[in-house]
């Protein structure tokens, strides 16, 4: 069975939002409203030592998803193939997905009030074609692909690259890794910070 999973290189990605644009386009979401697809944007350091860190936040399609154990109404669905979708039809925009999602990458769509988020892009996987963001990227900085094939190129560049995901310590086996994560790491409360950026921006919408 595949095991799909994205890569996300922060040196290469250049903040533009055309992954977040085309996606929205893609399915059709409302203007104004949140995206699958979330930039945080921030800097770390002090004086002269500034670092600006751009990172892109997609579902990370957990091995132990925490929206699927809270919801309710079986509206979170984890498929054969592993890719966490929300059934819409089902869901009552109770928000329990929001809340217990420690990425805050779920929102709730502003013109049915129900729960939102990443999905891979399975309508697209199913005629064999990349999520929408890995097309659009400028600088191919997301490569997805099958983690179980040796020679994928998402395989190649995990083996050859420090790909490791984001705050690790919920445990949560996340299927969506990045890479530049060290120099990030090097910062004095980078985690706490990063942390803090995701819950503002969650609420923020």
């Amino acid at each position: 069975m595949v095991r799909y999973g994205l890569v996300i290189n922060l040196s290469r990605c250049i903040g533009c939002h055309a992954c977040v644009v085309g996606c929205k386009n893609w399915h059709g979401l409302p203007a104004g409203g949140p995206g699958r697809i979330r930039i945080l944007d921030f800097t770390l350091g002090t004086d002269l030592d500034i670092n600006r860190w751009i990172l892109p936040l997609p579902c990370m399609q957990c091995e132990y998803p925490p929206c699927l154990a809270v919801c309710r109404f079986s509206a979170c669905v984890k498929g054969e193939d592993g890719i966490l979708k929300i059934d819409s039809k089902r869901c009552v925009g109770c928000e329990l997905c929001v809340l217990a999602c420690p990425y805050g990458v779920i929102a709730m769509r502003t013109d049915t009030h129900k729960a939102d988020k990443c999905d891979f892009c399975c309508d697209r996987l199913a005629h064999g074609q990349n999520p929408l963001c890995v097309d659009a990227c400028p600088g191919e900085a997301l490569i997805f692909g099958d983690l179980d094939d040796p020679k994928s190129a998402i395989r190649r560049r995990m083996d050859h690259a420090d790909a490791r995901p984001i705050l690790k310590r919920h445990r949560t086996k996340p299927r969506v890794f990045y890479t530049g994560l060290q120099m990030f790491l090097g910062f004095p409360d980078a985690v706490k910070i990063l942390e803090d950026e995701i819950r503002g921006h969650a609420s923020s919408g």
